[in-house]
């Protein structure tokens, strides 16, 4: 599958491996949920043959389908039932938020903003902030994505730490 355009590639695995993928996923999830996955992955690989070019595109798939279906297991494991907290939430909100200032918070989050190293920053503002997609930045700065999603990656892990107190009084984790 070298030099074919990615709609090409898509629609050829599409009619060889559909059919064997759909029952694969059948048999491990339940049906309604089956087609979301599976139209999921299909975006995904056609996603994926635009960055780049794809050898196996059948273990491509399976790879990527099996890790779907983990990922539905680990959200449904972790998904508590339903409970209607607005009194509860309604209640609490007024004493314990009415602590944080945030006009603080922010100032907090811009002073650590101010701590990354400028191409982060750029990255981090330029995608949470205004909204720019990561491809857009890639394009707009000449630096292939995998840097920016890298970068990203980093001002997040940063952040995370050095907001983490600036969370925890926010929130009355103290």
């Amino acid at each position: 599958m070298t030099d074919k355009n990615p709609k090409y590639e898509w629609d050829e695995a599409y009619r060889e491996y559909d059919t064997e993928l759909a029952a694969f996923v059948r048999d491990r999830i339940p049906a309604d949920e089956a087609a979301d996955l599976l139209q999921e992955v299909w975006a995904s690989y056609l996603t994926a043959l635009h960055n780049s070019s794809i050898n196996q595109p059948r273990a491509w798939l399976y790879r990527v389908t099996r890790n779907r279906i983990t990922d539905y297991y680990r959200r449904r494991s972790g998904r508590p039932a339903f409970q209607d907290l607005t009194e509860d939430i309604d209640a609490e909100t007024d004493e314990q938020y009415s602590e944080a200032d945030p006009d603080d918070v922010w100032a907090d989050i811009e002073d650590a903003l101010d701590l990354l190293p400028p191409n982060q920053r750029e990255v981090f503002v330029r995608n949470e902030l205004d909204g720019e997609t990561l491809r857009e930045i890639a394009v707009d700065l000449g630096v292939p994505l995998k840097t920016i999603i890298s970068r990203k990656g980093y001002a997040r892990t940063r952040l995370r730490s050095l907001l983490q107190t600036t969370y925890d009084n926010y929130f009355g984790y103290d």
